[in-house]
């Protein structure tokens, strides 16, 4: 009986071809530089040229055209009769329905539009995004102030420091809410914590006005505000009773 001869080149296994490093690599640097150039059109204010996007990611402008026309092909990106770059369709829409299963999102309107109208300021909801820095993921214009710190959603901000941060680390005062005011910033802010139904923090509530009109009495009265809707946010998101009376009564807790 005779065998039959070893596999050589010529007969190799049908099914998935044979491993190539060196193209997996170029592939994924592809993708990474694709990211990035997403995450440059997203960050810009307004429409972006070619060579300030190229340059925000270290890219040739050749290299980032192409990628940026197969981000056109996928509805990411948008190009704009003045040639600039903006965020495309299809984004909208995959944003639009990541928003709509994420019950905070839905959830922390209308809390939102009371702060805004008992305070007079602007409403904001942040969640963590890394461990640095937070994202500003919906927000709530003050009724009758022509003055206010608007146009955040979708921007990031560091977790060190800043009101939103400091609520999601837990590091609050008597109170329940942390505060952020420094001589250096434009802006006072106070913000509190959102847990869900693990008692896990998910995000944060805050209420931000600009400091030339803000006092401490104003400060105070922002956080007893954002402390009993933080509450009712997390007792919506399945938080316990437990949980919910910490942050009524200003206990810290993660």
């Amino acid at each position: 009986m005779t065998q039959d001869p070893p596999p050589t080149s010529a007969h190799r296994r049908v099914g998935r071809p044979a491993a190539n490093p060196a193209a997996d690599a170029t592939s994924t640097r592809t993708v990474d530089r694709a990211l990035s150039l997403l995450d440059a059109v997203l960050a810009a204010e307004g429409g972006s040229t070619l060579t300030s996007l190229a340059r925000s990611v270290a890219l040739s402008p050749s290299t980032a055209s192409r990628l940026l026309d197969t981000l056109i092909r996928h509805g990411l990106v948008g190009r704009e009769d003045d040639g600039g770059y903006r965020t495309g369709v299809r984004l909208k829409q995959v944003a639009a329905a990541a928003l709509r299963d994420d019950p905070l999102y839905e959830l922390s309107q209308p809390h939102l539009e009371a702060l805004a109208a008992s305070t007079r300021e602007v409403a904001s909801l942040g969640i963590p995004l890394g461990p640095d820095e937070v994202l500003y993921l919906r927000q709530v214009m003050a009724p009758g102030q022509l003055v206010q710190a608007i146009g955040w959603v979708g921007r990031t901000i560091p977790r060190q420091d800043t009101a939103l941060g400091m609520a999601m680390d837990g590091l609050v005062g008597p109170g329940g809410y942390a505060v952020s005011s420094r001589e250096e910033n434009e802006v006072d802010a106070v913000a509190v914590p959102v847990h869900d139904h693990r008692g896990v923090v998910v995000g944060a509530l805050s209420v931000s006005a600009p400091r030339y009109r803000t006092s401490l009495a104003d400060l105070h009265r922002f956080g007893e505000a954002l402390a009993g809707h933080g509450a009712q946010l997390s007792a919506g998101l399945g938080a316990s009773a437990e949980v919910t009376t910490r942050l009524t009564s200003g206990t810290p807790g993660r």
